[in-house]
């Protein structure tokens, strides 16, 4: 079987080719970044070195008012509904691990959504959040 294609025909999978590529490409680099859940028990029995070492940035998602009252140690406050939420995040982006965490899971999804598309370090996200944390009896601050 002979196929003789002209030069439109060229283009045309050349351009195909290369939009199927770029999606490929895409659909890989948002899939190799590492986003973990842990819940807040497993996260003070295998990270919780992390509070202290400074070799990660600890969100805490929720409130000013709710920082306040208490949060984990050496948490920084950026509240997930904050309408400036990207912009205080971007200043963070040179960050080589963020952990995230709020009093459940809404603000924290909020947070790491946003992150997913604009930082491409390694996330670790408290599931229970800082109720699942106090219910364990872990310190705050």
């Amino acid at each position: 079987m002979n196929i003789k294609m002209n030069n439109y025909s060229k283009i045309f999978l050349f351009l195909i080719a290369t939009v199927v590529f770029s999606f490929v490409s895409a659909c890989e680099m948002f899939d190799s970044q590492q986003i973990t859940a842990v819940s807040s028990q497993e996260f003070y029995e295998n990270y919780r070195h992390l509070l202290d070492d400074g070799e990660a940035l600890i969100i805490d998602g929720r409130t000013e008012k709710m920082y306040s009252g208490g949060h984990l140690k050496n948490a920084i406050n950026i509240d997930a509904d904050d309408p400036c939420l990207i912009p205080l995040l971007q200043q963070h982006l040179d960050e080589p691990l963020i952990i995230v965490y709020c009093t459940t899971v809404r603000r924290t999804n909020k947070i790491v959504n946003a992150l997913r598309g604009m930082y491409e370090g390694e996330i670790i996200y408290i599931s229970d959040g800082l109720r699942g944390w106090q219910h364990n009896g872990f310190p705050l601050q």
